[in-house]
C-alpha cells in the first residue's frame, strides 16, 4: 500500500485518502488490519492440509466478522461512503486474490450468508469502471497461481517447507 500513499500524495486533486485527520486515521488503521488479514489468507494458500486449511479459514471468518460489523453498518457502498478511497483499494486487492485461491483450493471462504455486507461491497468495488478496467484477469490469475501452486509442493520437502514457513511470516 506503500505506492498508493506515494501516488495519493503526488496527486492530491484526487485523494484516496480522507481530508478530515480523524477519517484519515481511521482509514490507515483499515489498510494496516488489511495487511495483517492478508497474512491469513496467505496461509490458507500455503495451506498443508484440511485442518490448516480450516484453522486459516477461521482466522479469515475473524477478521471478516470484524470488518462486517464495524465498517459497513451505515450501509455504505465503500469503505469511504459513496466513492471508493485507500481501504477499498487494499480489500479490494485481498478480497481478489481470495476470490482466486477459493477456485483452486475448492474451497467457499467469503460466503454471502455470512457476511452479506462484505459480500455486497465486492460486487460493488468490481463494478466501478476504473477498478473494472484494471482489475486482473481472474483466469490469468487462477492459471497463474495453480501453476505456483503445484509447483512447489514438487520441490524437496526442505525447500517446500522454507518456503512456507517464509510466506506465514509476511
Amino acid at each position: 500500500m506503500l505506492i498508493v500513499e506515494y501516488i495519493d500524495e503526488i496527486w492530491p486533486h484526487n485523494s484516496l485518502l480522507p481530508a478530515d485527520p480523524y477519517e484519515r486515521a481511521l482509514a490507515r488503521f483499515w489498510v494496516k488490519y488489511a495487511d495483517d488479514m492478508f497474512s491469513a489468507v496467505a496461509a490458507l494458500y500455503w495451506s498443508n492440509n484440511n485442518e490448516e486449511r480450516e484453522k486459516n479459514i477461521e482466522k479469515i471468518w475473524e477478521h471478516f466478522r470484524v470488518v462486517e460489523n464495524q465498517c459497513f453498518g451505515e450501509q455504505k457502498k465503500f469503505f469511504g461512503g459513496d466513492t471508493i478511497d485507500m481501504v477499498d483499494i487494499c480489500f479490494g486487492s485481498i478480497v481478489d486474490f481470495l476470490v482466486v485461491a477459493e477456485d483452486i483450493l475448492e474451497v467457499k471462504v467469503l460466503e454471502d450468508e455470512k457476511f452479506p455486507h462484505l459480500h455486497s461491497w465486492y460486487s460493488n468495488f468490481k463494478d466501478v469502471p476504473v477498478i473494472k478496467e484494471n482489475l486482473p484477469d481472474q483466469e490469468k490469475m487462477f492459471l497463474f497461481l495453480s501453476f505456483s501452486e503445484k509447483n512447489v509442493w514438487h520441490l524437496p520437502k526442505k525447500i517446500a517447507t522454507y518456503m512456507r514457513s517464509s510466506i506465514k511470516h509476511l
